[in-house]
């Protein structure tokens, strides 16, 4: 499992702007693309990133104090954490969680990926069981105790 500690990145309706010649990233999109880019290469080491061709599930942690529209926040971080080679293609992605959780420190995120043996050959048991593993595996360090 791959556990990385990110900046959170822009709402999904801040990160593309209009432009006269059709659409682009935002400034605030291309400054957190930067950022957790920079966040991603600093905790490379000692992490395997999945293989490409894989099903994988991801879980998303969020602070509590975080007040904006959580699932606004998820495009941006499965297409940083494939740009960057984390991932495979969220084509792959099965599935995942996301919550907001005290033991995140506010700005941050926490997210986890993990792959998942047999893809969609899976049924709905074994992939409540991930999510499970994902929640009760979860770093116990990340933030400060509350």
């Amino acid at each position: 499992m791959i556990t990385l500690t990110l900046p959170i990145p822009p709402s999904v309706n801040g990160l593309w702007v209009r432009t006269n010649g059709g659409v682009s990233k935002s400034v605030q999109y291309n400054a957190w693309l930067q950022e957790a880019g920079w966040r991603i290469n600093e905790q490379r080491k000692g992490q395997k990133w999945l293989p490409g061709g894989i099903w994988y599930w991801t879980d998303i942690r969020l602070p509590h104090s975080h007040l904006g529209d959580s699932d606004n926040r998820i495009k941006a971080v499965h297409d940083l954490l494939h740009s960057m080679g984390v991932t495979p293609d969220d084509k792959w992605l099965i599935g995942g969680t996301y919550m907001r959780c005290h033991s995140v420190d506010p700005g941050t995120i926490v997210v986890s990926a993990k792959p998942v043996p047999g893809g969609q050959m899976n049924d709905w048991e074994q992939i409540r069981l991930i999510a499970e593993q994902m929640i009760t595996s979860a770093p116990k360090t990340v933030g400060a105790a509350r």
